[in-house]
């Protein structure tokens, strides 16, 4: 009997830790953030958060939008509103992921915005990084072992980036929106299973290597391993710019690793069912 009530309390006690905590975490988030929504003036978020600038950008949208509300800019540009608020504020609160409603919206949708995160990347951010880059290193050409020792590591961190997001456009991505058709048009099944005998999101995941990891090496390299002569102003316009990359690639993985593939998982099951 004695067993039976020190579980019983032990349960009490856990059930009350946790009901404390995630109250506490909800005032809290409640309190200290305000999401964005779709009557903000988008010329008031963008000044609350300029981070979000590239953002509506590869949603649709550039500057010159006056007083306009969010709702007016993405209805004139058929643009998803309740797409545009939720990655607007998945970006802006690092602690806002709603998973279940980002669940909701179409494979093809994520998918469009994902690409258009690439080429983001390859247009813009990597080739920024690539004259930062020389810039502060050329600026101390005296430190020549310890330039290299950089300038080969973000080399290979670039190049592996690359073969992922080539790796996702070329093979990944084309697999899902095929997997989707055949769901919205049974008929192209037996075409999608000659093409895809063994089909599962799973032998994709094994190239859907984590570049998180890869980008906190580069930067304890590049922050521990500075020339002691290096130009500071240089330095820090070229870490100031990873540290903006390593925001934007946090997300676009959490947008990958929790709602795209799980969304497979979910068209993959259905095709199994119509077995």
């Amino acid at each position: 009997m004695q067993d039976i009530s020190l579980t019983a309390r032990f349960y009490y006690l856990y059930e009350h830790f946790i009901q404390t905590f995630v109250f506490a975490k909800h005032q809290s988030f409640s309190q200290g953030m305000e999401l964005f929504n779709e009557n903000d003036k988008l010329a008031s978020v963008i000044l609350k958060d300029h981070s979000l600038l590239p953002v509506i950008n590869r949603l649709g949208i550039k500057l010159g939008f006056g007083d306009e509300t969010i709702s007016n800019i993405c209805e004139e540009k058929g643009i998803d509103l309740n797409f545009f608020v939720e990655i607007i504020n998945v970006f802006h609160y690092e602690a806002y992921f709603p998973e279940k409603r980002l669940l909701d919206f179409p494979v093809t949708i994520v998918i469009d915005y994902l690409i258009k995160t690439h080429q983001y990347y390859k247009d813009y951010l990597i080739p920024e990084n690539d004259r930062l880059i020389e810039l502060f290193l050329s600026a101390s050409p005296e430190e020549s072992s310890d330039n290299e020792l950089v300038r080969k590591f973000y080399a290979k961190f670039k190049e592996e980036f690359v073969i992922h997001i080539n790796f996702e456009e070329r093979e990944m991505f084309p697999y899902i929106l095929e997997l989707n058709a055949v769901i919205e048009d049974p008929s192209l099944r037996d075409q999608f299973k000659t093409k895809y005998p063994s089909f599962s999101i799973t032998s994709f995941e094994k190239e859907h290597s984590n570049m998180d990891d890869k980008m906190d090496d580069l930067k304890n390299i590049i922050i521990k391993y500075l020339p002691p002569n290096y130009d500071q102003n240089r330095g820090n316009a070229f870490l100031y710019n990873l540290f903006m990359f390593e925001k934007d690639l946090k997300n676009h993985s959490r947008i990958e690793d929790h709602i795209l593939i799980p969304k497979v998982q979910q068209l993959e099951k259905l095709l199994v069912s119509h077995d």
